[in-house]
C-alpha cells in the first residue's frame, strides 16, 4: 500500500495529485482530471450552498427584528437585503452581494459578484423551495454559473430533516470550463435542535453527480456508502465513492467515522493510502 497527499475541499469530495514515485505502477496522472476537476465544481457550489444557507438565516433573524438586515456576512464581505421585508410573505428574494471587487472572507477565501436566493419559506420549514442563482460570481477567482435548487423534504424514517439537493452549472477556472450536475440528499442527523450551536452538526449525502472535466471528457460519480460530514471536522469523516471517467474507475473511501486525514483509494486494483492536507 502506497502514501500520497490528499487536498480537500469543504464538504463532500476532495481531489489529489499524486506524488510521482517513478513505478510502473504507479497511475497516471491523467486518471484523476475528472476526480480532480468534479471535486472543483462540488467545492465551489458547496461554497454558493453555504452562503445562500448563511444569507436565509441572517435573513429570517432581520425579519424578526434579531438583526440588521444589512448585517456583513462571511467576515464583513457581503451585505444582505431582502424582498418583501417581513416574517409571512413568500416567495421572498434574498440578495447576497459580495461587491465587484475581490474580498477576503473569515475562511481565507476570495468572493466577487451576487448571490440571488428565491424561496417559498424559511429553511427549516417543511416544502420549502430555494433556487440559487450566482450572478457574476467568483470563489478564488472561479467562476459559478447555472442554479442550485435545495428542497426541504421534511423528517425522514428516521426522525431527521433532510434536503433534496440539485445542481446544473458549470465552473469556469484558468485550465477550463466544468460543467457539472449532481442530485444528492442532505440528511441532518445531529444538531437539528441546536438552532445557535452549527459546531454539533451532522449531515450525511448521498447521490450522484456527473459531468465533464476542463478537458471535455465525461465523467460520472455515485457515492457508495454514506458521507459523513460535521461541521467541525475538515475532512469527510465516513463513507465512499465512486468516480468513472475515460473507462478509469476510482473508488475513494474516508474511513469508518474518525476525524482524521487517512483515507484510501482504489485504481485498477491497486489500493493506495491518501493523507488530507
Amino acid at each position: 500500500m502506497k502514501t500520497f497527499k490528499f487536498i480537500p475541499v469543504l464538504l463532500f469530495i476532495a481531489t489529489f495529485s499524486l506524488m510521482s514515485c517513478n513505478r510502473d505502477d504507479e497511475p497516471a496522472n491523467n486518471n484523476f482530471r475528472s476526480a480532480k476537476d468534479d471535486a472543483t465544481a462540488e467545492n465551489m457550489f458547496d461554497d454558493v450552498l453555504k452562503q445562500a444557507s448563511d444569507g436565509m438565516l441572517l435573513a429570517e433573524d432581520s425579519t424578526a427584528g434579531n438583526k440588521d438586515m444589512y448585517s456583513p456576512l462571511a467576515g464583513g464581505c457581503a451585505t444582505v437585503s431582502i424582498a418583501p421585508f417581513d416574517l409571512t410573505t413568500f416567495p421572498k428574494t434574498i440578495t447576497i452581494d459580495f461587491g465587484s471587487t475581490n474580498c477576503l472572507g473569515n475562511d481565507g477565501r476570495n468572493r466577487r459578484g451576487v448571490i440571488q436566493v428565491v424561496t417559498t419559506g424559511w429553511y427549516r420549514d417543511s416544502a420549502t423551495s430555494i433556487t440559487v442563482t450566482p450572478q457574476n460570481y467568483f470563489v478564488d477567482d472561479n467562476q459559478v454559473q447555472g442554479s442550485k435548487t435545495i428542497t426541504n423534504l421534511g423528517h425522514n424514517a428516521a426522525g431527521n430533516l433532510h434536503y433534496g439537493i440539485e445542481v446544473s452549472g458549470s465552473v469556469t477556472t484558468t485550465e477550463g470550463i466544468i460543467t457539472w450536475t449532481s442530485d444528492r440528499d442532505r440528511e441532518w442527523i445531529e444538531g437539528e435542535s441546536t438552532v445557535f450551536n452549527p459546531w454539533d452538526d451532522v449531515y450525511l449525502i448521498t447521490g450522484t453527480a456527473s459531468g465533464t472535466n476542463v478537458q471535455g471528457e465525461a465523467f460520472t460519480v455515485t457515492i457508495l456508502a454514506p458521507l459523513r460530514i460535521q461541521f467541525g471536522c475538515r475532512w469527510i469523516e465516513a463513507g465512499s465513492l465512486k468516480i468513472v471517467s475515460n473507462g478509469t474507475e476510482i473508488v475513494v473511501d474516508y474511513g469508518s467515522g474518525a476525524c482524521d486525514a487517512t483515507a484510501t483509494v482504489t485504481i485498477n486494483g491497486n489500493t493506495y493510502t491518501i493523507s488530507m492536507m
